[in-house]
């Protein structure tokens, strides 16, 4: 049985720092868009909303060697 999710995955260089995973639907798209974007304020607090929404649009945020993903998996 395949479980369809969304999920919110943190690396920084080769590490794998967590990943978040909700279900695939509309609450779970939801709080999954709000945590990736949470995430995202708490490593760059200077971002704009415009970014934010790019960067959620893409599924993918970089700052430095830090990377975080926003990806559907099944």
């Amino acid at each position: 049985m395949k479980i369809e999710t969304i999920n919110v995955i943190e690396y920084s260089g080769d590490d794998l720092l967590g990943i978040h995973s909700f279900s695939d639907d509309d609450e779970g798209n939801q709080e999954a868009k709000e945590t990736f974007q949470s995430i995202v304020k708490e490593h760059d607090s200077e971002v704009t909303t415009e970014d934010l929404d790019a960067f959620t649009e893409e599924g993918y945020h970089e700052q430095g060697d830090y990377q975080l993903f926003l990806s559907h998996s099944a």
